[in-house]
């Protein structure tokens, strides 16, 4: 029998997975990056990335980007549109590292503290700069593997 996220972090405190879906690009890649799940001490910062559980059932890896008094305002790095009243009975674990390409992050590094006030800061711009960077990701899938 397989074992949800949410009963492997309770059983063991941690999980290590590959996360699914597209909401966390550029940060996360799904099925390529490995992630470092752990049991989250609540209540959480603005900031924290928590896997919580979505209104259909789902797991859900968002960014909280703020607090109001329904719960947590979250939205995924590549996405524009905010979710409101997630709360801490739906969450899980938050993400505390990642491996990307070999290499170890973790949410404390400098350069990933970097990015996470710029890309916060930009939300109202966000949907021009995603809009872009796909552009580019396609035309470097298309052209870019020619010899």
């Amino acid at each position: 029998m397989n074992k949800t996220i949410e009963q492997v972090i309770n059983e063991r405190g941690y999980i290590v997975t590959r996360p699914k879906g597209t909401s966390m690009f550029p940060l996360i890649r799904s099925n390529n990056d490995y992630i470092y799940v752990v049991k989250a001490d609540k209540p959480l910062e603005i900031y924290d990335i928590p896997i919580y559980k979505g209104k259909n059932g789902n797991y859900v890896m968002h960014r909280i980007i703020g607090k109001d008094e329904k719960g947590y305002i979250c939205c995924g790095d590549n996405q524009w549109v905010l979710e409101y009243g997630v709360t801490d009975s739906r969450i899980v674990g938050v993400l505390k590292e990642w491996d990307h390409k070999n290499k170890r992050h973790t949410v404390t590094d400098k350069g990933y503290l970097r990015y996470v006030k710029f890309w916060c800061k930009s939300l109202k711009l966000r949907h021009f700069i995603l809009y872009f960077c796909h552009i580019y990701l396609n035309l470097k899938l298309k052209f870019g593997k020619r010899k």
